[in-house]
Order: structure tokens, then sequence, then C-alpha cells
């Protein structure tokens, strides 16, 4: 006559030599099925806390630090300059952006404002510099180019802003 033990998962009676019970199909050995071992739902739970742990730093506490370096950007133009080709008019800023931060831009967003000589707004366009790198604690030249709208006379001062950049190590 053989031995029998109590099945781990239905509790009914079977052979103690069993791998598996033949009632419900679970496998008998200590820590075989997940929910009976205490060790592997830890580990798992720890992992899945840790994924959201890192999802909340980056999307909150980096990302915050990343907004506030962009804002910190100091950007000066040093050049306004206007130019007549076969297919239009187009205007330029060149100038500096001074990056005293430790965080590396690339992708850069710039939103550029033209004035007139009377300080009126002449014209304005955005415009995504994916070639620029702005290093940390560093000084970079940019130069934005569009096409104007208007005559070229109407171009008298410029304002560059950095509306978004994309941050990388």
């Amino acid at each position: 006559m053989h031995n029998t033990k109590e099945c781990i998962m239905c509790f009914s009676e079977i052979d103690e030599r069993a791998k598996k019970c033949p009632k419900c199909t679970s496998l008998q050995a200590k820590f075989s099925n997940l929910e009976n071992n205490p060790i592997l739902v830890s580990i798992l739970g720890l992992f899945i806390a840790g994924i959201f742990a890192f999802m909340l730093y980056q999307n909150f506490y980096v990302r915050a630090l990343e907004e506030k370096a962009i804002q910190n950007l100091k950007v000066t133009v040093t050049e306004i300059s206007t130019k007549d080709e076969s297919d239009g008019l187009y205007v330029a800023c060149i100038g500096q952006i001074q990056n005293e931060t430790d965080f590396k831009f690339k992708e850069i967003k710039f939103q550029v404002d033209f004035f007139t000589e009377k300080n009126e707004l002449a014209d304005t366009f955005s415009i995504t510099d994916e070639d620029i790198d702005i290093l940390s604690n560093s000084s970079t030249n940019f130069r934005v180019r569009g096409v104007a709208h208007k005559e070229a006379t109407e171009y008298n001062r410029c304002e560059v802003k950095i509306a978004d950049a994309w941050s990388h190590t």
C-alpha cells in the first residue's frame, strides 16, 4: 500500500510520489507554483515597485530639472540679416547659447520673434534644429533662418527663445 499526501492546491489525497495532482494538475514541488513561493512573489513585487518608482522619478523629478535647465539657457543674438534668394527673402538670426547646467541638449526648438524699428512685432516663426548640440557648461553658436513674410527693412531686431530641447547624457 502506498502512502498518501495532501495536494498543495486542492487538498485532495494523492500518492506521495506524485509530482502532479491528478485532479487539479498542479505541480507538487514545494515552490513550483508562483503563489506558493513567497521569495519569487517578493522579488516580482519589488521589481514592479522599482520600475514604477523609476518611472515616477524620471517623469517628475528629472523632467522638472530638465525644464528648469532649459529655462536657464541664456540666448544672446549677435546679428540679424536678410538675404534675397531666387525663391524669396530669407531672414536669419545668429547668436550664442550659454549653458551653465550639467545637462546636454539636442533637437533645439527655437521661437524667433522679429521686431521693427518701432519695436512692433514684424514676424515670428518656430524652427527645430536637429543638428545643434548644446554641451553642459559651455557656449554654442547658433543660426536660425526662415522665410521672411515682410520687406527686408521691417526686420530690425530679433528675440530668440528656446521653447523646448531634448536632454541627453
